[in-house]
């Protein structure tokens, strides 16, 4: 069951018109978010960063916070699994020119189950020269990791790591750490700060030396761990990248403690909302 414009439908009934401007011209935001036996992780976080991507691209939310939030848990309540993908996807409205946003935009909610990759097996990245242009809105536009996959798949990569001017700065889909002398770092600039990122700088700084600063290319080669964060992954090692090895190939153990300590910050979320 899918909610679009107002209405909850069908996944088959669930349609928009070609005039759509997230179709014509890729204009248009998302989240995406977990919900674990019907109990949604981190929602006023990600609501949150929904409002702030519209704001940012200009696109007016048809519907009120709390209206949204009420959407939201009836779309998880109509896909009864145990653990669900919620994704809330906003475009600019059917469009006259074609280039012109509307007056009112096309807000969809859609639920879909998944499964997480367990926390003992790593990702390797491929890294690319690339920033993204507006690093700080979650838009629709993922031509560059789409367009690279088939090179990722022939060197048996997961994902990205974007690089420029000697500074990393993130994944194609999640944020990216590096550990080095038990010290936890993290790119500040050029990156989406996701939810899964902002809770844990909150709870590492009680257990581990933590900072938000510019990694340079050369520091990331030299880290004794590297992991990426987001909310399909959790926290998942970086067990290679190129042809650099990390922990030996393994979950290094402080990525360990952190998969560990993240587990109770979400288990609190969970008594916290309900």
């Amino acid at each position: 069951m899918i909610y679009l414009n107002g209405e909850i439908l069908p996944s088959e009934k669930a349609q928009i018109h070609v005039s759509d401007l997230g179709l014509l011209r890729g204009y248009g935001i998302f989240d995406f978010f977990r919900a674990i036996d019907g109990q949604p992780i981190f929602i006023e976080d990600h609501l949150d960063r929904f409002e702030n991507s519209a704001r940012l691209m200009r696109l007016p939310i048809p519907e009120s916070r709390e209206r949204l939030r009420e959407i939201i848990l009836e779309i998880i309540r109509l896909n009864p699994h145990p653990l669900l993908g919620v994704k809330m996807v906003m475009t600019g409205g059917y469009s006259e020119d074609g280039y012109t946003p509307s007056e009112q935009s096309n807000l969809i909610v859609m639920g879909k189950p998944f499964e997480f990759k367990p926390a003992d097996i790593g990702m390797k990245l491929m890294s690319m020269e690339y920033r993204r242009e507006i690093p700080e809105i979650k838009t629709l536009n993922y031509i560059v990791p789409i367009r690279a996959i088939q090179q990722m798949k022939a060197q048996g990569a997961d994902d990205l790591l974007y690089y420029r001017d000697g500074k990393i700065s993130e994944s194609s889909r999640s944020n990216i750490f590096i550990i080095k002398n038990e010290k936890i770092i993290t790119p500040v600039d050029g990156a989406l700060f996701g939810v899964t990122r902002k809770h844990i700088l909150n709870f590492a700084k009680k257990h581990f030396i933590v900072e938000e600063r510019d990694v340079t290319v050369q520091e990331f080669w030299e880290a004794d761990e590297v992991f990426t964060t987001g909310s399909t992954k959790r926290i998942v090692a970086i067990t290679k990248t190129d042809n650099q090895v990390f922990s030996d190939g393994k979950v290094g153990r402080i990525t360990k403690k952190l998969q560990e300590l993240f587990l109770e910050e979400e288990k609190a979320n969970e008594k916290i909302t309900l």
